[in-house]
């Protein structure tokens, strides 16, 4: 497996949409976190929160 390094709400927007292999409830959250801080109705810590809490259903975070 590949490793990648998200830097931008928009990272993880992308590898929310192409990384999970199916719609879970904790995906669904986490891309709607993304789209309210893409939107400015969130901050990016919002996002990432969302995204840390989703990405172990996928198995795509690395904790260090």
């Amino acid at each position: 497996m590949t490793e990648r390094v998200i830097f931008d709400v928009n990272d993880a927007a992308t590898i929310l949409l192409r990384s999970f292999p199916y719609q879970t409830k904790k995906r669904k959250l986490a891309m709607d976190a993304c789209l309210q801080v893409l939107s400015g109705e969130a901050q990016p810590p919002v996002a990432r929160r969302a995204f840390v809490v989703a990405a172990p259903e996928a198995k795509i975070l690395r904790s260090d």
